[in-house]
Formats: structure tokens, sequence, C-alpha cells
């Protein structure tokens, strides 16, 4: 029988900064977005502290702020209250976060015959054929282990599918008497739609708010209804829903995917720091974007053929301002400086000199993987495309700056480092502990 365990770090951000700062163990801490602009993650005491306030925050922030809870407003408007409860306060730092979900992602996969990761602090793992073990205990151990590597606490769902085992990590994040580990392949199917009756539709894993309301309206309220509901009648509503259904009755549907599929399109932007009126820092905000997404796409062994630039003022003051412009590449490449090259040409088209923008990005498509180029007859043999001399400085730039550090080596186009005071604002920012030897942890 197929057994899966989700893996889940509780608030992944706040946790890792939590994992170097122990004495932050009880206190609220919470974790702030680009230019520390609103609430992204918050440890449970800092939620639990909110909810006891019940303050209307109004509407603002990011899309899934509510106005009854702090998650995703803007700081300012929280600012007093994590103030009046002596709360952390924490600038994202991605490259902590992103060193600490690779090690944790490595120290799970030891615990099953394979392993898909979901996500920046989700993993599920193969269990298959251990049906006989006790996998509660087992759980626990994955528990212990994580913590004592890494600091980082995580909550586990076991089932026999990948939906079941989502709902039971929520169920095991949920209620205490868990422990942060529930197996409901162990459990009864009087005891498991029990747990799903106290569920509602909205909560499985695969069903949006659009298609919650539908079935709600069509007398499907919790998990359960949906799980003794007829597949034939509701694929009529959505092509998915069938499999929802067979997966919550425990028949696997949706397999782990132990390669994640390379990106059809790379996206890299980020508001400024402060409006930015100069061509010249507008100019060097594109190259870096740029230089950033041809790292990836380099990293999945693939080029593009269309590169596209946009920028933006403020959308809530006048004069506003947004233009984008596209432009293709006549062979496909992965080269640094020929995309920038494209980029800052794209700039050129849509930039209005007097402005203070607000925010630039660029998108790397029309993604294939790295291969054989075709010719063209009637252009001229690529600089930048199949050339050899040409991937092997890709190459010593991508390795200089993996075991250096990020942009230690990088085009003359993007600027000097300490003078792009453009780059967003991270006032709260910790050391990257994990990726710098000059940020290590000092312990006195």
């Amino acid at each position: 029988m197929p057994l899966f365990a989700l893996v889940d770090a509780n608030s992944f951000y706040a946790s890792c900064e939590i994992a170097f700062q122990p004495a932050l163990e009880n206190r609220p801490v919470v974790v702030l977005s680009n230019n520390d602009g609103c609430i992204v993650a918050a440890n449970k005491i800092a939620k639990d502290l909110a909810r006891q306030q019940s303050i209307n925050y109004g509407s603002g922030g990011y899309r899934a702020a509510k106005p009854t809870s702090m998650m995703f407003q803007p700081y300012f408007k929280v600012k007093g209250f994590l103030a009046h409860h002596n709360a952390a306060i924490f600038s994202s730092n991605y490259e902590l976060y992103a060193d600490m979900s690779t090690r944790m992602h490595r120290l799970i996969a030891g615990f099953g015959s394979s392993q898909e990761i979901y996500s920046i602090d989700e993993s599920f793992l193969d269990l298959s054929g251990m049906t006989q073990w006790n996998l509660t205990a087992y759980g626990q151990q994955i528990k212990q282990r994580v913590k004592q590597g890494l600091g980082l606490p995580v909550d586990i769902g076991i089932a026999p599918s990948k939906t079941l085992a989502k709902l039971a990590n929520h169920l095991a994040k949920k209620h205490k008497d868990y422990d942060g580990v529930l197996d409901l392949s162990a459990l009864s199917d009087v005891s498991v739609n029990l747990l799903l009756k106290n569920l509602s539709v909205g909560e499985v894993w695969g069903i949006g708010k659009q298609l919650a309301a539908q079935l709600e309206a069509g007398g499907i309220h919790t998990a359960l209804d949906l799980k003794l509901a007829s597949p034939t009648l509701l694929k009529r509503r959505s092509s998915i829903i069938e499999r929802i259904i067979m997966e919550l009755n425990g028949i696997a549907c949706i397999q782990l995917k132990e390669v994640a599929p390379a990106k059809q399109q790379i996206l890299s932007s980020r508001s400024f720091g402060r409006p930015v009126s100069e061509y010249q820092e507008m100019e060097q905000a594109v190259a870096s974007y740029t230089a950033r997404a041809a790292e990836k796409l380099r990293s999945q062994a693939s080029v593009c053929q269309t590169v596209s630039v946009y920028i933006r003022t403020d959308p809530f003051k006048t004069p506003s301002y947004t233009n984008h412009q596209t432009l293709g590449l006549v062979y496909p490449s992965d080269n640094t400086s020929l995309l920038i090259q494209m980029t800052k040409r794209a700039l050129k088209r849509i930039w209005q000199p007097g402005l203070a923008y607000q925010k630039t990005g660029i998108t790397l498509s029309e993604i294939s993987p790295k291969g054989a180029l075709q010719l063209d007859v009637f252009a001229p043999n690529p600089k930048y495309s199949a050339n050899p001399k040409s991937d092997n400085l890709m190459r010593v730039l991508d390795e200089v700056n993996q075991k250096m550090g990020r942009g230690k080596l990088h085009l003359a186009a993007e600027g000097l480092t300490n003078k792009q005071d453009w780059r967003m604002r991270r006032d709260y920012c910790s050391p990257r502990y994990t990726t710098r030897w000059d940020e290590l942890l000092s312990v006195h």
C-alpha cells in the first residue's frame, strides 16, 4: 500500500531566525517582506497574541491579508502592537532561509525511499513498504532529528495519499494532543471520518476559494462531505475534483515528483529601497536582475529565446506610469552578457525621464533545454550560443559566486555592490550565518 509523509517546518522564516538566537524561543518573532513592507511570517507566540487582541487592521497589505489578522498587513499598522509585546522584528534574509531549506530537505531525504521537495519548507516522503512500522514513533524520530540537527520545529502527517497526508499535517499542527505527528493510516475509517467532518472543504489540498464556494453552494461543506460525494457528478465542476475525492478515500492518484520540472519562465523583480529617477541606476538594477535570472537559467541547463523588461512608478501617486518591452533573440542563449545587452536595449525603449520609479523586473521566456543549435543561414554565427568559450566563462562565473558568495564576481553593468543604494531596504536583517565566513555566529 502506498504511504506518504508530509514534513512541514513550522513558521519557517521565523524558526530560522530563532534557530540562531535561542533566546527568542519565548518571544514573539515576525519577519517582514521586501523593503520591510508587510508581515510575511510569525511564530506561534506572535500569532496567538494577535488573535487575543481582536484588532481590526482594515484593508491594505497583501491580497491574502484579512482585516482581523496581522498576517500580510503593512508593518506600520502593527508596529505599535509588536513593540508593546517586545516582539523581535526581522527583514527577510533570503540567503539564510534558502540555505536552511536545502539542509532540511537533505536531512529529511534519508527517512524515505524517495522525496519530493514541494516548497521551501515542505517535503513529501515515500514510506511505502513500512506499513508494519510504528510510523508515529518514526515521525517523532524525524522531528527530533531535524530539531537536533538544524534547530527547526517540524510537524508530520502520514497517510495513504498525498491529499490525506496534507490534511494529517494540518491536523497535527492544529491539535497539541498529536505532538506534531499524525498517522491517518493507523486509524479506523470511523476515526478518520470524524476528523474530516471537522475540516471545512476549503481546507482540502487543491480546493481553491472559488471551487470551495461552489461546493458549499451545492451542500458540500466539510472534507467528509467531499469524500462521500459522487465523483462522476462533481467532475463537471472541475477536472481535478474526481482525483481529489479518490485521494480522500485513500486511493493514491498523485505520485511523488522526485525531479522538479524545469521552469518555463523566470522572473526576477524587486521594489526599490527608494524611488529611482536616474537612468544609470535603473540600468544597473535591470542588469543586476538579469544576471540573477541568467544564473537560474543556467542552473536548470536551459536557454531562453525572449527577454522582457517592465518598469513602473508608485501606482498610488500621480503621475503614474508603467510599461514593458519584449525582445527576441536570434539564437537561444543563457549568456549573461548577451541577456544584459538585450534587457538594456529594451529599457531604453520604455524609459521616461523625470519620473520616480518604484519597481522594475525582467522575465526570461520561451525557455528550452540547452542542446544542439540550429544555425540560421541568413544570420551571423552565434557568439553567445553554442560557443565553448562563452560557456566556460559562464561556468567560471557561477562557480566563483557559488564558492565565494552571490555577486562576488559580476559584470560592470551591474555597478558596484556597495553603491547600489536603490536595492531593497532590509533594516532588520540578521547575519547570513551559514553562507558568509564574515557573518558566522560567534559564541562567547
